[in-house]
């Protein structure tokens, strides 16, 4: 189980890159992959925190003090 754990973890952060390409977001096809992720309870609380670990590593590189 360890290792479909990690291929899920792979898959979010996959998906978590693709949405950082510009109107990512807007593409129908990501839109309904994304609702099947929301879906999916599990798949859900790995995309969320797979994006809060993103977003904050962002602002931590962003920081030039």
């Amino acid at each position: 189980f360890e290792k479909q754990d990690e291929l899920k973890r792979s898959a979010m952060r996959a998906v978590v890159a693709l949405l950082t390409i510009p109107e990512a977001e807007k593409s129908p096809l990501m839109s309904e992959f994304q609702s099947q992720i929301s879906s999916n309870q599990e798949l859900a609380a790995i995309f969320d925190s797979i994006q809060r670990d993103s977003s904050s590593a962002n602002m931590e590189s962003m920081d030039t003090s």
